[in-house]
């Protein structure tokens, strides 16, 4: 094909409709570092969450966490995890060692603020907003713990049709919880790490797509992970156990890097569909700073 003709093919691909702003997403995700943001992710979470879940399963009443856990298929029976029941246990743990947990495992907040920082061009948050860290780090355990309760609805049928041992009602409720889950998550994460410099309604379909995307990597985790996950144990061992984690936790950390790009792109996009989602949800508006007092007259 002569050079011509690749521009008027070119020309005629850009005037589909959705064509510019698809361009434009594919070229954002391609310069967005993608892959540096998720795998920092990843090790965040890897190193951030673990901590929580076992301090969580540390505490006196926690047969919530456990149930929850044992529904995802992990076998909590099989942790060497005390619980605070017993007195050696919290002397050896402590409050002062619970609270050391809470702080460092705040990393992966502060690694969600900067990623939703960036991509959004907002103004990142004072360090007196440090209770949101907390709370967005108790946030993710909190999801998992409801998805995994979720699992109890696998036994409702719809006129007796099951599927893999699992009732088609069942199936299709625990699909519409974890997509609820995950977007009510995924909007109130980033509200809490930007504040209102994104509009509410613009967060909302962070959330939703964010919330579709994991549903999907939950149900293919379902499929593939089992079988995958065997056997990378078989020729790593208990290292294979690592890698799997690292691997899942990279793609689950994908999907909210690629997720907060297409949504900032459509919004300050300047075609139809970016003029529609600006009028209905409003666009990114950084906070103005306000620069601090000066502790000392700067003199001539």
């Amino acid at each position: 094909m002569r050079r011509p003709d690749l521009h008027a093919f070119a020309g005629r691909v850009l005037r589909l409709p959705g064509a510019t702003l698809s361009l434009r997403i594919l070229t954002d995700i391609a310069r967005g570092d993608v892959t540096d943001r998720a795998m920092t992710l990843a090790a965040q979470a890897f190193t951030s969450i673990l901590p929580i879940v076992i301090l969580l399963l540390t505490l006196p009443g926690t047969d919530v966490v456990d149930d929850a856990l044992t529904g995802l298929g992990i076998p909590v029976n099989r942790l060497d995890h005390t619980s605070v029941d017993d007195p050696q246990s919290f002397a050896t743990f402590g409050v002062i060692g619970a609270l050391m947990t809470i702080a460092g495992a705040t990393s992966l907040s502060r690694a969600l603020g900067r990623m939703y920082v960036s991509i959004w061009g907002v103004t990142k948050l004072p360090w007196r907003a440090f209770w949101r860290w907390v709370v967005v780090l108790f946030l993710i355990p909190a999801a998992v713990t409801a998805q995994g309760l979720s699992t109890g609805l696998q036994a409702e049928s719809l006129f007796g049709i099951h599927l893999g041992g699992s009732g088609l009602l069942g199936i299709v409720l625990i699909f519409l919880v974890t997509v609820v889950i995950w977007s009510a998550v995924f909007t109130a994460i980033p509200r809490l790490l930007v504040s209102a410099q994104v509009p509410l309604r613009l967060l909302v379909l962070n959330g939703v797509g964010t919330g579709l995307l994991i549903t999907v990597l939950l149900v293919g985790s379902r499929i593939a992970l089992p079988a995958l996950a065997s056997s990378t144990i078989r020729y790593f061992g208990t290292l294979g156990i690592v890698f799997v984690a690292i691997s899942w936790l990279f793609v689950f950390a994908a999907i909210l890097v690629v997720t907060a790009i297409v949504v900032h792109c459509v919004a300050t996009d300047a075609g139809r569909v970016g003029t529609w989602v600006r009028r209905w949800a409003g666009t990114p508006t950084p906070f103005t700073p306000t620069p601090s007092a000066a502790w000392y007259d700067r003199r001539d």
